[in-house]
């Protein structure tokens, strides 16, 4: 079912009445939170809270949380995405309401039905409940740190490469269609991407949170992370294992689509989002990104083992230097 969204400026100083108009009440609820902005807001803001600072997204932190929080109504998370992944499938565990106020838009975890989590520091998706209510104050999330927020460009651009490998499975009879929760995802990505809004302006954050907001509803509607996953996502998890410090997700997806849609044919598609990742400064080149030529190679073999059931371009073991090409 799909949740409630509020969304607008300035509006965590309304928060304890946005709350109680859901039937959120303090005493019933635990807030958590992360370091940094997100632990000063919970200080400000939700004073009279029970509360729990989160480390990281660990099976081993929603296991902890659970025992904290089950005897609790509902969960609300205040933080960015590993903030969010923790609370989100903690509350699914327990089958409680959760409450999504993310500080940041780093990627399209703020309204899916996916948490990250990781398992002997691999990350792995977790289908569960998507929040019950989303509440976006853009005054934060413009805030942020730029490179979090160029992260949640990142995936939500990366929509476009992975409706493509849909389309290419569903032709080779590799998957079934599924065209409503195609088309949200890919108009989310499309109009973000035709955006003339001034980068980093609130109408720019807005229409950024609101193709993030399709990308989650696409998921839901389909029930996984197909309309929002492809090689892309594929590329970016082998490099999660290959790299000694990986990148921020987004960062790692949004660049390997400049990649897959090549791969694709789609050179004019490639011109666009090159075109609009210069004008955002998203990283267009191997180098900028800061990843080594031979590790991306080695990310993009290893890349159609990690999920041999989600067929991708890169399963057709297709040619990759003329690609590779435009982006070293």
């Amino acid at each position: 079912m799909t949740g409630s969204i509020v969304h607008g400026e300035n509006i965590l100083e309304q928060i304890h009445l946005l709350l109680r108009r859901y039937g959120f009440y303090a005493d019933e609820g635990l807030a958590i939170h992360g370091s940094g902005i997100s632990r000063k807001l919970v200080d400000s803001y939700f004073k009279e809270w029970d509360s729990s600072g989160i480390d990281d997204s660990t099976f081993d932190t929603v296991k902890e949380l659970e025992g904290i929080v089950k005897y609790k109504r509902f969960l609300v998370a205040i933080g960015g995405g590993k903030v969010i992944d923790t609370g989100k499938v903690t509350a699914g565990n327990l089958g409680l309401p959760f409450v999504s106020i993310p500080t940041t838009l780093s990627n399209d975890g703020i309204f899916s039905p996916i948490g990250v989590i990781k398992k002997n520091h691999t990350p792995e998706s977790i289908l569960t409940k998507p929040p019950e209510l989303l509440i976006l104050d853009y005054s934060i999330i413009r805030s942020s740190p730029k490179e979090l927020l160029l992260a949640g460009i990142g995936d939500l651009i990366s929509n476009l490469s992975a409706i493509l490998d849909w389309k290419l499975a569903v032709k080779l009879k590799k998957d079934t269609e599924d065209i409503p929760s195609m088309e949200l995802s890919y108009e989310g990505a499309e109009t973000f991407l035709d955006t003339e809004e001034e980068p980093f302006s609130i109408p720019f954050i807005k229409t950024l949170a609101h193709g993030l907001i399709k990308s989650g509803l696409a998921m839901q509607r389909h029930g996984s992370s197909r309309p929002a996953s492809g090689a892309e996502h594929l590329i970016s998890h082998a490099l999660d294992k290959i790299l000694e410090k990986p990148l921020i997700h987004g960062i790692q997806c949004g660049f390997a689509t400049l990649f897959t849609v090549l791969l694709h044919g789609e050179m004019g598609l490639f011109l666009r989002i090159k075109e609009f990742y210069e004008r955002v400064g998203f990283p267009t080149t191997l180098e900028q990104v800061g990843i080594p030529e031979e590790k991306f190679r080695e990310a993009v073999k290893l890349a159609p083992s990690l999920r041999p059931n989600r067929f991708t371009i890169l399963h057709k073991n297709p040619e990759i230097e003329d690609a590779l090409n435009y982006i070293t």
